[in-house]
């Protein structure tokens, strides 16, 4: 674990935040250039990934600020310091997809067609991120012997809530997973598939993804609920939505391929 990869007087890189800003520039130059060929202006895409990036990181934060509010009892400026980690991936996907459907509304663009061209870029995002959580030491998996389990320091989060035991090192499971459905999603974006059909791909697969590697990460009892006698993780419930609603985005997708920033598109047989 090492949070703060770097120490400059009073100024520390830290891990976290430098994986949110790694995710940002390459998943803005990825969408700029592959917009650029569909049509679309890199200012205007710029201007989306802004928008998208900042809505996704207070939805992230809020939705952390909700489930685990004693965080925030001693000092609620500990809202604002998101490098240490504390975000959770479906307050930030459902702000991103509010924001992100605004903003394309306001410029006439085809949602489904834009979100296909993010898409990637979202998976490769939460990889890298992902990266950032481990060495930040949170979302630490449960204990387990297996070969490639870790050991925490005696100060970190892990220990204070296991103590001295090996765990699963779940942020590179979600690192390693999102990293090969981007290279899925990357593949997919060249073929002729029907609008809105990638960014449902992304949806469900990186749900089902989050859904099974949260049996090996480490939760507290509130952090469970129980629904007709099953129990699950908060995550994994809100997981079975999001994989119900990428179902119904692909099923409904329309059979015109829009591919353009202008709305043209490619019809399909």
């Amino acid at each position: 674990m090492r949070p703060t990869l770097l120490q400059l007087g009073p100024f520390g890189v830290h891990a976290y935040g430098l994986a949110l800003a790694l995710s940002f520039l390459i998943g803005s130059l990825w969408v700029t250039r592959r917009g650029r060929a569909l049509g679309y202006r890199e200012e205007e895409l710029s201007q989306l990934f802004l928008w998208v990036l900042g809505s996704a990181l207070i939805g992230a934060r809020l939705y952390y600020a909700v489930q685990h509010p004693e965080d925030f009892r001693q000092d609620w400026l500990e809202l604002f310091r998101l490098w240490r980690g504390g975000l959770t991936q479906y307050g930030g996907v459902i702000g991103a997809l509010l924001v992100g459907w605004l903003f394309i509304r306001s410029r006439g663009w085809s949602f489904r067609a834009v979100g296909d061209l993010v898409a990637p870029v979202l998976a490769l995002g939460e990889a890298i991120t992902r990266i950032g959580c481990f060495l930040s030491g949170c979302c630490f998996g449960r204990p387990c012997d297996l070969p490639w389990s870790v050991h925490y320091p005696a100060d970190s989060p892990a220990s204070w809530a296991l103590g001295p035991v090996a765990v699963h090192p779940a942020p590179l499971y979600l690192a390693l997973g999102n990293l090969l459905l981007f290279w899925g999603l990357a593949r997919a974006q060249g073929e002729r598939w029907r609008p809105g059909r990638v960014l449902a791909l992304y949806l469900f697969t990186s749900s089902l993804l989050r859904f099974l590697i949260d049996f090996t990460r480490y939760y507290t009892t509130g952090d469970h609920l129980a629904i007709v006698g099953l129990r699950l993780a908060h995550s994994q419930w809100v997981g079975l939505l999001f994989m119900a609603l990428a179902a119904a985005l692909w099923f409904l997708a329309p059979r015109a391929a829009v591919v353009r920033a202008d709305g043209s598109n490619h019809p399909r047989a």
